[in-house]
């Protein structure tokens, strides 16, 4: 398991690359349109990581949104980083 970094600019290109080796597309722009995983550096937060769907697919996708979250929440706890949830379970946000 490999020490992750703690500073922001770090910690979020530390995050894309874990989710990225793990088979996730992760665009390299902060925020998708079109749904999908979004990854961004919230200086008061941490690193935000979430995926979502466009809104009118929202509600059919809660089952699929749970496990993507999941997995998001595995791959970056198994590659050293703290993650915990917030916007009760909608963000996760990778701390160090």
């Amino acid at each position: 398991m490999d020490i992750a970094p703690s500073t922001g600019p770090d910690l979020e290109r530390a995050v894309r690359r874990e989710l990225a080796d793990a088979g996730f597309m992760v665009e390299p722009s902060p925020l998708s349109t079109d749904g999908g995983l979004e990854v961004w550096h919230d200086p008061a937060r941490g690193v935000v990581v979430t995926w979502g769907s466009p809104a009118e697919q929202l509600v059919e996708r809660s089952t699929i949104r749970a496990a993507v979250q999941l997995a998001l929440r595995t791959v970056l706890a198994a590659a050293g980083h703290q993650v915990k949830e917030d916007l009760n379970g909608q963000e996760l946000i990778v701390m160090s």
